[in-house]
């Protein structure tokens, strides 16, 4: 099974941006997957722009499965975060993202990613998840989510240290300005460095930088608690 798999048996009939399949249909082995299934031409799908060609498990296959075609060419697979269970393909914003990274995962093998780009096909590089597995494609790097405790810990400091006043950017690169270290606190500041330096270059914690809630929703808590 591949993730094209999953999310072409999810699109729903009725969905008005289900691609619609063009070509001669024929057995043969789909370039994207390696199966042998029913195919169409390649071309079809991946054209001389297409430069992800070491992603493809028969790159020299001229012939693409109708999953893979059905999944590329929907839009919402390359232009919105998403988690997919071959039920149903559900698009994500951030806030998505992180309610989906924090809950319990799909009883059924499913697969996820999260973008701000909206460049990348994730359904070429997210894995299938399944048996309790947690990984999910953030960009173009692979995030084990897996160890629920080890995301926590990084997750509290780092939400802790968000409301301290180091804003996200900072976090990302545990580096700060001079000022705001003198406004927060010289301890502080030398604490959470010491914390963040040999994890700060990990998938898990850009991550976590990634789903820390934003401005808005920071006041909006801050609005709640005041009232």
């Amino acid at each position: 099974m591949h993730p094209v798999d999953l999310i072409a048996a999810s699109i729903p009939i009725d969905d008005p941006d289900r691609p619609v399949m063009p070509g001669d249909i024929e057995s043969g082995i789909c370039a994207v997957t390696g199966q042998l299934c029913s195919t169409i031409q390649r071309d079809l799908l991946l054209g001389k722009s297409f430069t992800d060609g070491s992603l493809l498990a028969a790159p020299g296959s001229d012939r693409v499965g109708l999953n893979a075609y059905l999944a590329l060419k929907y839009k919402w697979e390359r232009m919105s975060s998403w988690i997919c269970d071959g039920k149903t393909f559900s698009r994500l914003d951030r806030q998505g993202v992180r309610s989906a990274v924090f809950s319990k995962s799909p009883e059924l093998p499913w697969c996820s990613y999260a973008t701000t780009s909206y460049k990348k096909h994730g359904s070429l590089r997210t894995p299938i998840n399944s048996g309790g597995q947690r990984i999910w494609l953030f960009e173009s790097r692979l995030v084990d989510c897996t160890d629920f405790q080890k995301m926590m810990e990084i997750w509290d400091r780092l939400n802790i240290e968000l409301r301290r006043g180091f804003g996200r950017s900072i976090l990302e690169s545990a580096d700060c300005p001079v000022y705001l270290i003198q406004k927060i606190g010289m301890r502080e500041w030398i604490d959470f460095e010491r914390w963040a330096t040999p994890i700060k270059n990990s998938s898990l914690y850009a991550f976590m930088c990634y789903l820390l809630p934003s401005q808005e929703e920071l006041k909006n808590e801050k609005n709640r608690q005041d009232s």
